[in-house]
């Protein structure tokens, strides 16, 4: 299996670990809490702090998958990740929202369901309310929450699948993948490498300083500008919000009145279905007897696995989940009116059906004190009212711009403060962190006269070019390493090429000798295509080409391969037949991986997304 799993490398299917990426969030490396943050949308749909926890798991467990699981996300360029989770919101967004525009559900019951069967929720194979609710609330999310993600990943999940249902594969097609995919190859190589035939070279003084003479171009340092900078940030604003009278108080209430709302009640119960007796009355007296035996005889429980005519449910002591007050019958969700945590009810009559309900468990969030809701609520007040004042601020700005105004003027209309920057090249550019601001900054125009603005998070940036000094060559003795280095790389790349000559022409020559430290000559048997012997993309040209013909091919790291696949073996009939039960789900999965990267392409042509406050 290791061919196949090779073959499979690369973008893993969303439905493939979707829904255990869920509970991942709880388990798995990293966690963003609850504090307050506008992360924006994706068509409309609201992206949250559990979203964006999901897809920063999906895609650590994806990179891992790759690159092996020491590999840690830290080790990620700067904005790399933040790219890399942003596309993983907006995919699943996309996917999302063009279910919803297809008219495609998923209940909320059959969310719950998921849920309980979760292992990491179960206390002897049985759902654990009490686990459940400690360990969400522990990563500062809401059992509702919880639940509409899981229900909205489902939905994913049975979209792609509907769309996988419409293709399949023959036996004997499936056969020619697995001949292809388990075949070996014999190979003869040659490996130069590149680095060592570098390291050998020593060029004179003399080479170097004619090589700097004759290319001043190459070690000319950069240019570097100063610029004039007026930044408006958010932090500037908060001080400014009031917090009006009696808002606390009113936050409070809806506070409350949303927990009241969002109160689950988990039943069981057992059911005698009337079609299956000759009378009503029949029917009637089959329950009644069931309920003589609860409390006397038998516990509920007992009796609901002995006797329930709901086979589902009663495998599970007669559990039929949770209701917001909606999921279950109105005759149940009226009794549970009156009922309390371990109580049975009477018998309940249904038009083709009798039940005994009870009343399991309660899941209601425990209110927080007003004392701490109210710097939550005053938190998300200052929160929202000081960027919305720090837009206005933005406003007022993009008018003065468009009337001409430098950033002297703005600074000067408005009563704010500007600053001019010491002249730094952009990598030594250090009064913003941010790449793009560095990005914007260096990418003006400096043939313009205008000033020009950038929108942060949480700042807004106006800047203008106050200097620029050109670039000037560099003396000699602060370019000396990079002038060796660049003569050696070209000579380098001289004598690879009279060695490629010579080993292309020793691979037919039985009587060619090797005499370079710089070069191994080796011969690997049995190499399959999830081999580690070669880098990839040699490996990849191994597997392409035809036996008897000799490549020359040059791996990423610069090393080169010349090569010849001497003998290819193809997997017998009866190896294939052991092996085939192994890739049942191969065919299924490389159509959806190319489905599912169509459709990408096909929904990402009309996404609309304001994603911010990525900061990871």
């Amino acid at each position: 299996m290791d061919a196949l799993r090779s073959f499979l490398s690369g973008r893993r299917l969303a439905i493939m670990g979707i829904l255990l990426a869920i509970p991942f969030v709880f388990f798995g490396s990293s966690s963003f809490g609850t504090v307050f943050t506008n992360y924006g949308k994706v068509n409309g749909l609201t992206v949250s702090a559990l979203d964006v926890n999901i897809a920063i798991n999906t895609v650590t467990s994806r990179l891992q998958q790759i690159y092996g699981e020491e590999f840690n996300i830290e080790n990620l360029e700067e904005g790399i990740l933040n790219s890399l989770v942003r596309n993983e919101i907006v995919s699943q967004k996309a996917l999302l929202y063009q279910a919803q525009q297809m008219n495609l559900v998923n209940s909320e019951d059959e969310a719950k369901r998921l849920i309980m069967s979760e292992p990491s929720f179960q206390t002897d194979g049985l759902f654990n309310q009490d686990i459940f609710e400690a360990t969400i609330r522990a990563n500062g999310i809401l059992p509702n929450e919880y639940i509409e993600n899981v229900q909205n990943s489902s939905l994913v999940n049975d979209f792609l699948l509907a769309i996988s249902d419409s293709t399949f594969q023959i036996d004997s097609e499936l056969k020619k993948q697995i001949k292809l995919i388990e075949q070996e190859r014999n190979v003869d190589f040659y490996k130069i490498d590149f680095n060592s035939l570098k390291s050998s070279i020593n060029p004179t003084l003399e080479n170097a300083l004619e090589y700097y003479e004759s290319n001043q171009i190459l070690f000319m340092d950069d240019e570097k500008r100063s610029f004039n900078l007026l930044s408006v940030s958010q932090d500037r604003f908060r001080e400014m919000v009031d917090v009006p009278d009696g808002f606390v108080d009113e936050e409070y209430d809806n506070y409350l009145n949303r927990i009241d709302a969002s109160a689950e009640r988990r039943v069981s119960h057992i059911m005698v279905e009337s079609l299956n007796y000759e009378s009503s009355e029949k029917a009637f007296d089959a329950i009644s007897s069931i309920q003589s035996k609860i409390g006397t005889e038998m516990t509920f429980e007992e009796a609901a696995e002995q006797f329930s005519e709901d086979l589902i449910s009663a495998d599970v002591q007669g559990d039929l989940g949770f209701s917001s007050g909606d999921s279950f019958p109105p005759e149940f969700e009226e009794a549970l009116n009156s009922m309390s945590v371990g109580d049975l009810s009477g018998i309940i009559e249904l038009e083709e059906s009798l039940h005994i309900i009870k009343f399991t468990e309660e899941n209601k969030e425990t209110p927080k004190s007003k004392e701490v809701m109210s710097k939550q609520f005053t938190s998300e007040l200052i929160e929202a009212e000081s960027y919305a004042l720090m837009l206005d601020t933005r406003d007022e700005i993009e008018d003065l711009l468009l009337s001409g105004y430098s950033v002297e003027g703005i600074a000067n209309d408005l009563n704010l403060q500007f600053t001019t920057t010491e002249a730094k090249n952009y990598s030594g550019f250090e009064f913003y962190d941010d790449p793009n601001v560095r990005d914007f900054l260096y990418g003006i125009d400096i043939s313009s006269d205008f000033a020009e603005i950038i929108e942060l998070d949480d700042e807004v940036i106006v800047a203008s070019v106050f200097d620029v000094i050109e670039p000037s060559i560099l003396p000699f003795d602060q370019v000396t390493d990079d002038v060796f280095d660049r003569l050696r790389e070209n000579q380098a790349n001289i004598d690879v090429i009279n060695l490629q000559e010579n080993l292309v022409l020793a691979m037919d020559d039985e009587s060619y000798v090797l005499d370079n430290n710089n070069v191994m000559k080796d011969s690997f048997i049995s190499v399959k295509r999830g081999s580690t012997l070669f880098p990839s993309n040699i490996l990849d040209e191994i597997f392409s080409s035809p036996a008897g013909i000799t490549k020359n091919v040059k791996a990423f790291n610069s090393d080169i391969y010349i090569f010849k696949v001497t003998e290819i073996t193809e997997p017998t009939d009866s190896f294939i037949d052991s092996v085939i039960s192994d890739y049942e789900d191969f065919s299924s999965t490389t159509s959806l991986v190319k489905l599912n990267l169509i459709i990408e392409k096909e929904i990402s042509k009309d996404i609309r997304d304001n994603i911010k406050n990525l900061n990871i």
